[in-house]
C-alpha cells in the first residue's frame, strides 16, 4: 500500500500537468472569460433580482439577464459608433477645408506647426529645425501607416465581435451557475469556510469597485471635456469629449492625451485665451474630477495605497492590456487580504497557550490528598 503522502505528491504533480493543459487550451480565450467573469460579478445583483422575478428558474433568469447586457452594451455601442463616424466626417470636411485654404494637408500642417514653433520661439531658438521636411516626412510616414493598418483594423474588429459572443455565452453560464462554484471552490480549497468567503468577497468587491469608478471618471472627464470644447466652439465637441471619456483609463496621461492637444491647437491658431482656457479647465477641472469622483465612488472597497494601485493599473495594462486595468488592482488587493489572513493565523497561533487547561498542575492537589476520607 502507498502512504498518504506519495499519493497526495503524485495527485499533485498529474494536476499540474492537467492544469498547464487546461491553460494552453483555455489561453485564446482567458480575454473574454476575465471580461465575462467581470460583467457577471458587477450584474449579478440585478440577475437576483430577475431570479426573484422568475420565481427561482436560473436558466430563464441567466438568459433574461444575458440578453439585458446585450443590449446594454450593443445599443449604446451602436449609437457611439454612429455619432463618432458622423462627427469624423464633419472633422474631416472641416480639415480638408481648412487645409484646401492652405494649399493642401502638407502645406496646413506645416502652417500649423510653424504657428506654433514662432510661439515657442520668444523663448528658444529653432532657426536649426527643418519644419518643412520634418513635417513632408511624417506625413508620408502617417499615409503609409493608415493603408497598412486598414486591414488590420477590420481583422481585430471581426475577432472584437467574435470575442464578445464568446464573453456572453460564459456570462450565462456565470450567471446560472457561478454560485454553485463558488460554493465548490470554497469546500475544496484548503481554508476555514469564513476566510475563503472573505477572499471571495475581496475579489468581487474590487472587480465591482474599479469598474464603478472607471466607468464614473470616464463619463464626468468626457462630459467636462465636451463642455469646455463646446463653450469654446471648437470643432467636433462631441467626438473629442467621447475620446477623452475612453483616454480617462490610460494611467497617468488619462484625459489630458485629449484636452491638452485641443488647447494647444487653439493657442497655434490665434486663439491663446480660448486655448488658455482649455488647459487651465484640464488642469483645474478635468483632470481634478479624478481625485473626487473615484474616491467617492470607490468608497472603501478597495483598501489600497495610491502608489500601490498607480503600479498594479500600469503593470497590470503592460501584462494583460486593457483588462490589465482590473487584473492589476484585484490581484494587489488579493495579495493584501492574503496576507492580511497569514498576520491573522499568526497572531491566533501566538495566542494559544502553551500547555493545555487539564495538564496544568493543580496547586490544591496535595491539599485535596493530605485531607483525610470522611
Amino acid at each position: 500500500m502507498y502512504s498518504k503522502r506519495t499519493t497526495l505528491w503524485f495527485l499533485g504533480i498529474l494536476t499540474l500537468i492537467a492544469l498547464g493543459f487546461a491553460y494552453a487550451i483555455t489561453r485564446p480565450f482567458l480575454s473574454p472569460f476575465v471580461a465575462a467573469t467581470i460583467l457577471a460579478v458587477v450584474f449579478y445583483p440585478a440577475y437576483q433580482r430577475i431570479l426573484l422575478w422568475t420565481k427561482g428558474n436560473s436558466g430563464r433568469a441567466s438568459l433574461i439577464s444575458t440578453l439585458a447586457l446585450l443590449l446594454l452594451f450593443g445599443v449604446p455601442a451602436f449609437i457611439i459608433v454612429v455619432v463618432v463616424a458622423r462627427e469624423a466626417v464633419n472633422a474631416a470636411h472641416y480639415l480638408t477645408r481648412q487645409s484646401a485654404e492652405q494649399g493642401g494637408f502638407t502645406l496646413f500642417l506645416t502652417t500649423m506647426a510653424e504657428r506654433g514653433l514662432e510661439f515657442l520661439g520668444r523663448w528658444i531658438d529653432i532657426s536649426k529645425y527643418d519644419i518643412r521636411g520634418a513635417v513632408t516626412s511624417h506625413v508620408q510616414q502617417a499615409g503609409v501607416w493608415v493603408l497598412g493598418s486598414g486591414a488590420s483594423l477590420l481583422s481585430n474588429f471581426a475577432s472584437l465581435i467574435a470575442q464578445s459572443l464568446i464573453a456572453l455565452v460564459v456570462v450565462f453560464f456565470l450567471f446560472r451557475d457561478g454560485r454553485g462554484w463558488i460554493q465548490q471552490a470554497e469546500d475544496t480549497i484548503p481554508l476555514p469556510p469564513g476566510t475563503a468567503r472573505k477572499l471571495f468577497s475581496n475579489i468581487s468587491d474590487t472587480i465591482v469597485a474599479n469598474v464603478y469608478g472607471i466607468v464614473s471618471v470616464g463619463a464626468a472627464q468626457g462630459a467636462l471635456t465636451g463642455i469646455a470644447l463646446t463653450f469654446v466652439r471648437m470643432q467636433s465637441p462631441l467626438l473629442l469629449g467621447l475620446c477623452a471619456a475612453f483616454a480617462s483609463v490610460v494611467p497617468v496621461a488619462g484625459a489630458a492625451l485629449i484636452w491638452a492637444p485641443a488647447g494647444l491647437y487653439l493657442i497655434f491658431t490665434g486663439a491663446i485665451w480660448k486655448g488658455i482656457f482649455v488647459l487651465v479647465w484640464g488642469v483645474a477641472v478635468v483632470s481634478t474630477s479624478d481625485n473626487i469622483i473615484r474616491p467617492w465612488v470607490v468608497g472603501g472597497k478597495v483598501r489600497l495605497h495610491p502608489l500601490v494601485l498607480v503600479f498594479s493599473v500600469l503593470g497590470g495594462v503592460q501584462v494583460f492590456g486593457f483588462l490589465g486595468l482590473f487584473l492589476g488592482p484585484v490581484s494587489a488587493s488579493v495579495l493584501w487580504v492574503l496576507l492580511g489572513m497569514i498576520r491573522d493565523e499568526l497572531r491566533q497561533g501566538d495566542g494559544e497557550p502553551e500547555l493545555p487547561l487539564l495538564s496544568q498542575p493543580d496547586p490544591n492537589a496535595r491539599i485535596r490528598s493530605e485531607r483525610p476520607l470522611s
